[in-house]
């Protein structure tokens, strides 16, 4: 029931905000009451709702002047800058005051989003950028200025330095594939892979994101528990995979993955529904200008699919046809929880990622595993370009990848999906009769 609630109050968030006040947010927690576990469920719930009033004030736009007579805003960037197509380079920044440039500041709030010819923006770092409002939140800047620099800014640097230099030998196309998948960035926009992923709808393969988390841990974890124990040794990987993040500038995706190592490390007997509110609320709390990033949305509902709906369908298709194709069903899961955030910013979306997930996933798995080794021990740089190269025929290939720009698809994959699961319910009290 929380995933559902969570869900439910997230898409409220994000589509319409002006709903997210107490009375209405106090009525979908009443429902709580009336299940078991009463009293937390309903602290988190209430907790949950007050955290979402937050957030909204954190990301909508106030401006006491016409926005149409900015000339000059001051910010703090949220996320490291980074190159995007066409060349322009971009990042996400909480504004804190804007000019008019006949004299008058004024305070201001929200999240903008700022494209500029300056690089290296690194996330916490305090900007001034003059230029003009082209939309509601985008901010194109002449000229950017930093006025205070983030907390251990150079410690993120060093590490930087330290890692494209051991990657320097790759060939650029992979060396950029390589940054992206460990520090979220790239010299030279996006990749012909990420691209096609892009098309192909594997995008979140390519993002940092859990599976990160979870593949350092599958490589620290086993010699770690061996020389000191495994509870001690899942304190020690939580030392490391919060370096990881911290390196990354503490991408949203990122956080939401290691909030939740953390909680079930520090309480293992807790309920994994109790542990997805508890991140929630702990990163709106720690980074709520983070949480309403497309990086952070698509993560949430993606692993909420992963936990309503994924194991479900697994265990009805072992009974019906006695097979469990857990990857194709993760995949199905994800989407449709997905699926309306994506056509929301994108104006379409297509299938072809629940063919296509599982072999990108497993390439990109094994080029993050080698890349991780050859931080370690040099590898053949050759190794890397035939990953790669296999990587982008794989995306290359012609299967199905139509690109829908309405919802009706949509709706009939929920049919399709939740029918059986609904006849499946329906059958089990008949069957104890």
């Amino acid at each position: 029931m929380c995933y559902v609630f969570l869900i439910a109050a997230y898409y409220l968030m994000l589509f319409c905000p002006s709903l997210i006040v107490m009375p209405f947010s106090l009525i979908l927690a009443l429902p709580f009451f009336l299940f078991s576990r009463t009293r937390k469920a309903s602290l988190l719930a209430l907790t949950l709702l007050l955290t979402i009033s937050m957030i909204l004030d954190h990301t909508a736009l106030d401006i006491s002047i016409e926005k149409e007579n900015v000339t000059t805003i001051g910010v703090k960037a949220i996320e490291d800058g980074a190159v995007k197509k066409g060349g322009m380079y971009g990042f996400p920044a909480v504004l804190r005051y804007v000019y008019d440039g006949y004299g008058v500041y004024a305070s201001a709030s929200g999240e903008v989003y700022v494209y500029s010819n300056k690089e290296e923006v690194r996330a916490g770092d305090s900007l001034r950028c003059t230029g003009l409002f082209t939309s509601s939140s985008l901010f194109i800047a002449e000229s950017v200025i930093t006025v205070n620099t983030s907390p251990f800014r150079d410690l993120r640097k060093g590490a930087e330095a330290i890692l494209r230099k051991r990657l320097s030998a790759l060939e650029e196309e992979e060396r950029n594939l390589a940054l992206m998948l460990l520090l979220a960035m790239t010299d030279d926009g996006e990749s012909l892979v990420t691209e096609l992923g892009r098309q192909k709808g594997v995008s979140h393969v390519f993002a940092l994101s859990g599976m990160h988390l979870s593949l350092i841990a599958s490589f620290l974890l086993p010699p770690l528990s061996f020389l000191m124990g495994k509870k001690r040794g899942e304190y020690v990987l939580l030392v490391f995979l919060f370096l990881f993040t911290f390196l990354s500038g503490f991408r949203a995706s990122l956080l939401r993955a290691l909030l939740f190592r953390i909680l079930i490390t520090l309480f293992p007997s807790s309920e994994e529904g109790d542990v997805f509110y508890l991140t929630f609320l702990l990163h709106a709390a720690f980074f709520p200008e983070s949480l309403m990033r497309a990086g952070a949305v698509f993560s949430y509902l993606s692993v909420a699919g992963m936990f309503l709906l994924s194991s479900r369908l697994e265990t009805l298709s072992e009974r019906i046809f006695h097979v469990r194709l857990s990857f194709i069903f993760v995949s199905i899961s994800c989407l449709i929880f997905t699926i309306p955030y994506s056509f929301h910013l994108f104006g379409s979306f297509t299938f072809a990622g629940i063919i296509y997930s599982p072999l990108v996933n497993f390439l990109v798995t094994l080029y993050m595993g080698l890349l991780f080794i050859s931080l370690i021990i040099p590898l053949p740089s050759h190794l890397f370009s035939v990953l790669y190269l296999f990587l982008e025929k794989t995306l290359s290939f012609p299967l199905v990848s139509v690109t829908y720009d309405n919802l009706k698809p949509y709706y009939m994959l929920l049919v399709i999906v939740f029918i059986p699961v609904m006849i499946k319910i329906v059958s089990i009290p008949w069957k104890k009769m």
